[in-house]
């Protein structure tokens, strides 16, 4: 014989399935949405990269460490597709990178961009394990001064090509799908 339940007994369990919802943290159901930065923004009009440091095993690095090198400055986040991606674009062209005199000065987003995650390390080894063992490849995090200079919109996934003089050159994002930019400022005026 069924037993018919009461309109109560339906209202209750509502009550309890929401109280149960609720407790269970924003960070669990909210899925991290940054706003990627821009594929093509203008040119800066002739501008000097400003003084800045990172963190990388642990010391502080300035970036004057890298003058007279053309630099990429690339800003992640370690739970963002696109940034994945782009590590395996890097990957795939590590020979040309190999060749120049570029280096390419990955950081995970100050505090990863809002949303937890793993380090920029971890994140690379399981995306693009060579790279770690690359020369040309810097790996760190931004420290709050860089973050506040160099990515003051908050972006996900943004870049500054910055030239041996010490000027950017180009503010773009996801290498993925603009390694054409990043190869065009490599190869030009390679040193023999």
């Amino acid at each position: 014989m069924r037993r018919s339940s009461s309109p109560n007994q339906g209202l209750r369990w509502i009550a309890a399935s929401a109280a149960g919802l609720l407790s269970i943290p924003a960070v669990a159901i909210a899925s991290p949405s940054g706003v990627m930065g821009p594929k093509n923004a203008p040119a800066p009009a002739v501008q000097t990269a400003p003084a800045a440091s990172f963190i990388s095993d642990g010391k502080t690095v300035p970036l004057s460490t890298f003058k007279g090198h053309k630099v990429m400055i690339w800003q992640v986040a370690t739970w963002c597709g696109s940034c994945r991606a782009g590590l395996h674009t890097f990957a795939q062209h590590k020979s040309l990178i190999d060749k120049s005199q570029i280096r390419v000065i990955i950081l995970r987003d100050y505090k990863n961009g809002g949303y937890p995650g793993v380090g920029i390390r971890k994140f690379t080894y399981r995306t693009a394990p060579s790279l770690l063992r690359d020369r040309h490849f810097i790996f760190g995090d931004d420290s709050k001064s860089l973050y506040k200079l160099y990515n003051p919109h908050h972006y996900v996934d943004v870049y500054e090509l910055i030239d041996a003089n010490g000027q950017v050159n180009t503010v773009s994002s996801t290498p993925s799908a603009t390694f054409g930019k990043i190869k065009g400022f490599i190869e030009a005026q390679q040193k023999p």
